[in-house]
């Protein structure tokens, strides 16, 4: 039975990422998968991701905010580097990998850490990377595919991606909630010793007065 999955492969050659793409869709022309998006990205020494090739157009891959995860228009791949592109990708990417842990039942899908932080961590800093959305009647044609190029295949069913994304769309969500409630929390507070200040000087003043008209 075919599975629908997201694949990632890493290659510390760039032009070895460009050769798997161009595989990738030799291997659907020929219909022995079939791809329904695929990209070619670098992970910066900053961590950053940058597109190289694919969904950059429709999903800029520094954008990651509810909005446009909730707005976008580039499919699963676009969705998924919009969050490893972005803040969140940084942290899964780096010692902070089981951050999304906490988003999501992870015994569900019996991993030690979730799927968007494997996926971050695949791609690590000097390395280019595919990744596509791919109908796989065995994995066995992109893994052979794969391997002779040197690379190694990350293998996700997209079930598990979307479940993810949705978990880090509502994550990202809450957590602007949060940042605008904190900001008018802030703002409230400040307003408040601010106008304490004032009516402290505005007392002294009045009780400067009152001294000034009892000397008299």
């Amino acid at each position: 039975m075919a599975e629908e999955n997201v694949i990632v492969v890493s290659f510390e050659e760039e032009a070895k990422a460009y050769q798997a793409a161009s595989v990738l869709r030799q291997a659907d022309a020929d219909g022995r998968i079939d791809v329904h998006a695929v990209a070619i990205v670098q992970r910066m020494e900053d961590g950053t991701l940058r597109v190289k090739e694919g969904e950059v157009d429709d999903f800029p891959a520094a954008t990651w905010t509810a909005t446009a995860l909730g707005a976008a228009t580039g499919g699963i791949i676009g969705l998924t580097l919009g969050v490893l592109g972005g803040p969140l990708g940084v942290l899964l990417g780096g010692t902070y990998g089981m951050l999304l842990g906490s988003l999501v039942d992870l015994s569900a899908v019996e991993e030690e850490e979730s799927v968007l932080a494997t996926m971050a961590r695949a791609i690590q800093p000097g390395t280019t990377a595919v990744i596509a959305e791919v109908t796989e009647p065995t994995p066995e044609v992109v893994d052979e595919e794969m391997e002779n190029l040197g690379g190694i295949v990350l293998r996700r069913p997209v079930a598990e991606v979307e479940a993810e994304l949705v978990a880090a769309a509502d994550a990202a969500r809450a957590a602007e909630e949060e940042a605008r409630r904190r900001l008018v929390s802030e703002k409230h507070n400040e307003e408040q010793k601010e106008n304490g200040e004032q009516k402290g000087k505005v007392g002294e003043k009045i009780e400067r007065l009152k001294a000034k008209l009892a000397g008299r």
